[in-house]
């Protein structure tokens, strides 16, 4: 019989990762206003005014001090937004360098998060219908680039 840590036991029994455990564990150490925030997504729905944010910036969170989550949550509660798990992790080493003050919290919250860059989308079937068949078949970051390149020609012989 092989010893499993006992996360490993508790995942066993629940049908989850040892790993999924370990991070619901490390939520306990979050203030219960950042706590909050993580329950709201389970009840969340597109009408809601509540404030979600998921696990793994729940797990970063975990790692700073009480008056520094607090800190995290006032921002997050004030600004009603909610940071990134790359942002949560720039707060985290914030925190372990002793750097992380309100000001520094507002600017890295203040940046464009990846997911918030618009995009246009169209019609699959109407560009299929012109693009080149040899093109269809390939994949979309490749097409993207010929549409841009097609778009490019067109304004250098009609400028």
């Amino acid at each position: 019989m092989s010893k499993l840590p006992s996360s490993g036991i508790v995942g066993k029994q629940m049908n989850e990762s040892r790993e999924k455990v370990r991070r619901y564990i490390r939520l306990t150490y979050l203030i219960p206003e950042l706590l909050n925030y993580i329950d709201n997504k389970i009840i969340y729905d597109k009408h809601s005014e509540n404030i979600v944010m998921g696990v793994s910036q729940g797990v970063e969170f975990s790692y700073l001090t009480e008056p520094e989550q607090k800190l995290v949550a006032y921002y997050i509660e004030y600004e009603l937004v909610v940071p990134s798990h790359g942002q949560a992790i720039k707060i985290r080493k914030l925190s372990e360098k002793k750097k992380l003050t309100y000001e520094k919290l507002e600017d890295l919250l203040r940046e464009k998060k990846g997911n918030q860059n618009e995009r246009i989308t169209f019609n699959k079937q109407k560009i299929e219908e012109v693009l080149p068949f040899d093109l269809v078949k390939r994949d979309k970051r490749y097409i993207e680039a010929y549409i841009i390149e097609a778009i490019k020609e067109y304004k250098k012989k009609n400028v």
